[in-house]
């Protein structure tokens, strides 16, 4: 391993932060992250609407197991991460988005560039970009979803372990709808911020007032359950609203409007791999894989991955 090499990050989430901070930790100097997206953090997400704000990804978090961690005491410290009034739930002062922001702000990254396909020239990577960007690197760790690392593989020259590949194949995610929603009267929620629902097809409401997210009050992040999600990911967002309709009313009575909606193609994992919490598939280069997937689909996890796919690239596990 050569701290001067260059390693590249694909995917902006905690898994790539993480990994990102423990080369650097490392005195790599030279790693670059690049997301598709214009922001930082994957479903770590905060949006503005109507002089408001909602959360509209991961709502709160678990890091009883991390606490230690300077980032994450620098973070607490720092007031971008909070303990609620609920023990061992933690959530992003003024909104999650911050939480990979504030982690980020040392960091090397480059926004609205995705990544289509990777190819093997004289020894490095060549990364091709969806704006025509094309850019060479040592070394890659794909910390984004896995559906979308193998198809990134799948259209590259690379020569990696198939093998090992196949054992990513089976694993899945499951869908989500998202609904942000001003209401003209609170809701009186069972826990502080937030209410879970087992039945029916609204399976998670939020409070993004109580959360010190929205200054505004009754600004409401809805999650609607996986099969209802499952069931009508496709549709437009008029027509899942319509669907809604009855339900929405129910909640909140005739009072209220949607201000927008989001889907996440990968939220939650269905399944895991269970070989460990990383992997590196690549036999030339190190083309390293990490994400929540690898281990229990929680922050906690992902982060725990990207620590792992920065120690195998340390050791140089190829």
């Amino acid at each position: 391993m050569n701290s001067k090499n260059s390693v590249s990050i694909i995917g902006c989430g905690i898994s790539g932060i993480f990994a990102a901070l423990e080369l650097k930790k490392a005195g790599i100097e030279n790693v670059q992250l690049f997301d598709k997206s214009r922001g930082v953090g994957g479903r770590l997400a905060t949006r503005r609407a109507n002089d408001g704000k909602f959360d509209h990804g991961i709502q709160y978090i678990k890091i009883d197991s991390l606490l230690e961690r300077q980032e994450i005491r620098t973070l607490i410290d720092n007031k971008t991460l909070a303990e609620t009034e609920e023990p061992g739930i933690f959530i992003g002062l003024d909104g999650m988005t911050n939480i990979a922001k504030f982690l980020t702000k040392d960091l090397n990254v480059k926004k609205e560039f995705k990544l289509l396909a990777i190819n093997e020239i004289n020894g490095s990577l060549e990364m091709n970009f969806e704006n025509n960007e094309k850019i060479l690197t040592d070394s890659i760790i794909l910390s984004s979803p896995i559906k979308q690392s193998l198809e990134i593989i799948e259209k590259s020259n690379i020569n990696y372990n198939k093998i090992h590949l196949e054992s990513l194949e089976s694993l899945e995610y499951y869908l989500a709808i998202i609904l942000m929603i001003e209401s003209a009267a609170p809701l009186d929620l069972d826990k502080k911020f937030y209410q879970e629902n087992p039945e029916g097809p609204i399976s998670f409401i939020a409070d993004n007032f109580k959360k010190n997210v929205s200054k505004k009050q009754n600004f409401y992040t809805l999650i609607c359950s996986p099969k209802f999600s499952a069931i009508n990911f496709e549709k437009d967002y008029a027509s899942i609203n319509l669907m809604l309709e009855d339900n929405l009313k129910h909640i909140f009575g005739p009072k209220y409007e949607i201000l927008s909606n989001h889907k996440w193609r990968y939220s939650i994992p269905k399944n895991f791999y269970t070989e460990g919490d990383s992997i590196n598939i690549g036999t030339n280069n190190f083309i390293g894989l990490c994400g929540d997937i690898f281990t229990n689909g929680r922050f906690d996890g992902a982060i725990n991955s990207g620590i792992s796919i920065a120690s195998k690239y340390l050791k140089n596990e190829i």
